[in-house]
């Protein structure tokens, strides 16, 4: 406790409002009515250790000769300034720090926080602590230390890092691991035009940040080669460029795709006639790609595959002594999507139960298992389809059930 002496000095050099703190020699605090106690604060997570009775919990003059400057000085290893709000361990002016510039009991300690309040209780983030620091009867508060302020998101580790309240959402995390996407990086206006293509890019994961990666495969404009018949700079216009004239009613073979599709696949090169002016007309029976037609044996898209990216459909053999018995598609193709069967018993019911995800088929003729046939073509593909029925599955009976267990077939 100071002398009551260097008390006494200290009233004399304060401003008024600050008396009542110096008169008791006890220490009681004095009513200070009007003024908030510094822990009251619904923010604040300061102990009651970390507030001074009878102050006022904001900015304080300079305490005198051999005392720690209480108002918006630079004490404390501050920037300079005070904070707005003393004593709430929080940075009410953004600048940072907690408290900057505010008086403290010299000893005690109090949770601090130097960012966004906002922030505060998501993610990782959390409050530190601060000391109070100095020699005289009033100090300053330290550097919080021990917080754990907002940063980027790491993508993928399911940790909101930049404690928004949503994990994974920051902006490195733009895309989906592996997920693709078209792209083209060539000039405005060029893009499907001409020779010019887009090409494909992935979501690629490095360092922690989700990224699109290279555009591969794109075509870009290029210089015009005259009598390619192509519009090689991708501006609309096929040979367009100077000294590109012909002399009318000749032909040439013409095509708008990048020559290499040309021969590949249903991909044809077609031809153009020079016309009156000097300029070749329009390219006529060219066939150009488009999007595959699964089992049509064509490579549409003139990428050298035919029928690329269309399911594997199997044809299994069905030869069944007796009934109430079944047949399975194979690991390739496990899912049954037709089927042309024949049943040799005289009764008029037949019964084909499936599932579109099981690769077992029950096939059932009548009411009595053991004494027929079944024969015919169960087809299977690597992608499941709609359930059997009337339209996909044909039997040879006038009756015909599709359920899809075998108890919906007619009881044995």
């Amino acid at each position: 406790m100071t002398p009551l002496r260097s008390r006494s000095s200290l009233c004399l050099l304060l401003v008024p409002c600050l008396v009542t703190a110096c008169s008791a020699e006890s220490g009681a605090p004095s009513g200070g009515g009007g003024h908030r106690d510094a822990g009251s604060s619904p923010d604040s997570a300061a102990g009651d250790g970390a507030t001074i009775p009878g102050i006022d919990a904001g900015p304080l003059p300079d305490g005198g000769p051999g005392l720690p400057d209480l108002g918006g000085g630079n004490e404390g290893g501050t920037s300079g300034g005070t904070d707005p709000i003393c004593n709430d361990g929080l940075d009410d002016d953004g600048d940072g720090m907690a408290d900057e510039g505010c008086a403290c009991v010299p000893g005690t300690a109090q949770e601090c926080y130097p960012g966004d309040r906002a922030a505060l209780g998501r993610g990782p983030c959390r409050r530190g602590t601060q000391g109070c620091s100095g020699s005289g009867e009033f100090g300053t508060w330290t550097e919080c230390v021990g917080a754990v302020l907002p940063s980027d998101d790491v993508c993928l580790d399911g940790e909101d890092q930049d404690c928004n309240g949503i994990a994974d959402d920051g902006a490195s995390c733009v895309c989906e691991p592996m997920s693709t996407q078209a792209c083209y990086t060539g000039p405005d206006g060029t893009r499907d035009v001409g020779i010019c293509a887009p090409g494909m890019q992935m979501c690629v994961f490095e360092r922690g940040i989700l990224s699109w990666g290279d555009c591969l495969d794109q075509v870009l404009p290029r210089v015009e080669i005259c009598g390619n018949g192509q519009d090689d700079d991708c501006n609309g216009a096929v040979d367009d460029a100077p000294g590109c004239e012909c002399t009318t009613g000749t032909m040439r073979m013409c095509y708008g795709g990048p020559p290499a599709e040309i021969g590949v696949g249903v991909c044809r090169a077609g031809t153009q006639m020079c016309l009156a002016g000097g300029r070749y007309g329009d390219c006529v029976g060219e066939v150009g790609p488009s999007t595959e037609t699964c089992g049509d044996g064509l490579d549409n898209d003139c990428n050298g595959t035919a029928d690329d990216g269309c399911p594997t459909v199997v044809m299994v053999p069905v030869d069944l002594d007796g009934d109430c018995l079944t047949a399975r598609c194979p690991p390739e193709a496990p899912y049954p999507v037709g089927c042309e069967i024949t049943m040799h018993g005289d009764d008029p019911r037949g019964c084909v139960a499936s599932s579109p995800t099981n690769p077992v088929v029950y096939f059932q003729e009548g009411d009595a298992c053991g004494a027929g046939r079944v024969t015919g073509t169960l087809l299977c593909s690597s992608e499941p389809g709609a359930a059997l029925n009337e339209g996909s599955c044909r039997i040879n009976k006038s009756t015909r059930y599709y359920p899809t267990t075998r108890g919906g077939c007619p009881d044995t």
